[in-house]
């Protein structure tokens, strides 16, 4: 049991996802005009099986997190979904990656 408690913590934050440079630059919107122009690269979702557990503004960070990292790996400078709107309240946590040229 005791080296349950020692485990505990790293796998609470093998949980977490973390933004690298490349995810950084991403950006998330639910603004169709910002993406009429870009390239469809494909779908992902930002769904973890933690988020039933998390508050509501946790889990929107964490799936715009994930969803930046997902498109970062996938070369999108952007991504479209539901998730960007400070109003959102779940459980839809997909969106459609764009690469964006400047």
């Amino acid at each position: 049991m005791p080296r349950f408690f020692i485990l505990l913590p790293a796998l609470l934050l093998g949980a977490c996802a973390y933004h690298s440079s490349r995810s950084s630059i991403v950006v998330v919107t639910d603004a169709k005009g910002v993406v009429e122009t870009c390239a469809a690269l494909g779908e992902i979702d930002g769904q973890e099986s933690l988020q039933s557990i998390m508050t509501l503004d946790k889990t929107r960070d964490s799936v715009i997190t994930r969803l930046k990292i997902a498109a970062a790996e996938m070369g999108g400078t952007h991504v479209l979904a539901s998730v960007a709107d400070i109003k959102w309240k779940g459980p839809d946590s997909k969106g459609t990656v764009y690469k964006c040229n400047p």
